[in-house]
């Protein structure tokens, strides 16, 4: 949602811009608290799908998702055949802890450790880090599958 977020705040400009050209920024006022942030054209291309601002949410996204499968699907799968949750094992999940590693102790930098990556390939290695929209979609898929994978192996 948030990516779209920004994608509509882009097109919104350009698309005002359009026909007002005299237009230098958007802005964003919020009444309750008296504020404003306003958004130059600089700023506003930050939300681009390569974007500044994509990339931190794909980031926070990620890292987000990974989480999740930390402290709750984990927890869940190991509480029902009464294991610990380290040993409720899947190299996806291992996979997407170096990419949130990358995002969070790396500063949105790659790492060595993405050389590694064989499911989430697609995301990069130590010499690129990908994070947009797209990306987060595709972990997004492959994350369902494997959960749905893992209460089976688990949990059947």
């Amino acid at each position: 949602m948030a990516h779209f977020s920004l994608y509509n705040m882009e097109k919104t400009f350009y698309d005002y811009k359009e026909k007002n050209p005299q237009i230098k920024s958007f802005t964003i006022k919020d009444l309750d608290f008296d504020s404003e942030l306003d958004f130059t054209d600089e700023e506003i291309n930050k939300n681009r799908q390569n974007g500044n601002y994509q990339r931190i949410i794909a980031g926070n996204t990620l890292a987000m998702f990974y989480n999740i499968w930390e402290d709750k699907y984990r927890v869940e799968i190991a509480n029902k055949v009464s294991l610990n949750k380290n040993e409720i094992k899947s190299d996806f999940f291992k996979e997407l802890n170096y990419v949130r590693q990358s995002i969070t102790h790396n500063s949105y930098n790659p790492s060595v450790k993405l050389d590694k990556l064989d499911k989430l390939s697609f995301i990069g290695n130590s010499m690129i880090l990908k994070l947009s929209s797209l990306e987060v979609e595709k972990v997004k898929e492959l994350l369902l599958s494997e959960i749905e994978r893992l209460k089976n192996l688990y949990c059947s």
